[in-house]
């Protein structure tokens, strides 16, 4: 259980169902990715909401891969679900923030009502960190356990830091040449701070892993991300609610919305995704239910104040949506 969150209700259903059914989530999920894809082509309603529910039909078929592969499920419960979620949407809302200055990517077709687009981008964000720890599940070996336990080591903290720092500086200041740089600070920010936090039994960054002997999982990760990356860009391609890039000197070839280059941001960021998951783990383990469901409200809080706040800066359209870039970036 994470962070002492409620597991009563919900959790007692789901676990009811998937735990006999692990099967029926592998095959439920790709008909709904299927169902949500045609109904899409049909319904303007639907499209719009195409995202999100692409995204559940993804997490329900890694799901149930992953409990058929190892009969558990590495989200075994609601609360492991709700923290996990919002761990991403605290992970993506950082990367919204640094596109304030970077102007990479624009959205389309967004809800000009503030609860309505900042729920939307909530749920679309919060998929991010449940698929990559089902993903990893799924591509990991059966005789390998999920999890390693890591002990702090306050003395190596310093140093990612310092460069996850400096990584970030370099891409706020230079957003035209050093945007890159913005795919990778995360990773040894995280880092850093796992190693100021002792654990029991949670899950290494990978960096622990590779200290640890393990030479598989960075290679398992890199490729995770570049799977997930194309699913990703996919599932975005031509969505009426979506988004766009307008990345400096990497406009064309492009494979669905992405420049082609752009696939290999993908590649550190499966990293700074493990890593991040590994910091959630150890930050569950030292919060009360109290102090969890206040952290929720304030994120939720932000999330909202920044969506307010970036909506004018970072959408190109709202009704009807178009996909063409603003004049200044062509």
């Amino acid at each position: 259980m994470r962070a002492g969150l409620p597991s009563g209700g919900p959790a007692f259903v789901y676990g009811a169902l998937v735990r006999r059914a692990p099967l029926a989530m592998l095959l439920a999920g790709p008909l709904l990715l299927v169902a949500t894809l045609v109904a899409a082509r049909r319904s303007l309603a639907v499209d719009e909401l195409r995202f999100p529910l692409a995204w559940a039909a993804v997490l329900i078929t890694l799901d149930g891969a992953g409990r058929l592969r190892h009969g558990r499920s590495a989200l075994p419960a609601v609360a492991d679900w709700i923290w996990a979620g919002a761990g991403s949407l605290l992970f993506w809302d950082l990367f919204e923030i640094v596109n304030l200055r970077l102007r990479n990517w624009w959205y389309v077709g967004v809800s000009p009502e503030l609860v309505q687009r900042s729920i939307f981008a909530a749920l679309s964000f919060a998929t991010v960190l449940p698929a990559v720890r089902l993903g990893e599940a799924v591509l990991r070996a059966r005789s390998e356990g999920p999890r390693a336990t890591g002990g702090a080591d306050p003395r190596s903290a310093s140093r990612p830091l310092l460069v996850g720092a400096i990584l970030l500086a370099l891409a706020l200041a230079f957003p035209r040449y050093a945007f890159g740089l913005a795919w990778l600070f995360l990773w040894p920010v995280c880092e850093g701070l796992v190693a100021w936090l002792p654990s029991a039994g949670a899950a290494p960054t990978p960096l622990q892993s590779a200290r640890a002997g393990d030479r598989a999982r960075v290679p398992r990760l890199l490729a995770l991300g570049l799977l997930l990356g194309l699913v990703w860009e996919s599932l975005n391609a031509g969505c009426v609610r979506g988004w766009v890039y307008t990345v400096p000197f990497f406009e064309r070839p492009k494979l669905f919305e992405m420049p082609l280059p752009g696939y290999l941001g993908y590649l550190p960021f499966a990293l700074e995704c493990a890593a991040g998951l590994a910091l959630l783990d150890r930050l569950a383990q030292r919060l009360s239910r109290r102090t969890a469901l206040v952290a929720l409200g304030t994120l939720f809080a932000l999330h909202l104040a920044l969506e307010a706040s970036a909506f004018p800066k970072s959408t190109l359209s709202t009704s009807p949506p178009t996909r063409a870039p603003p004049a200044e970036v062509r």
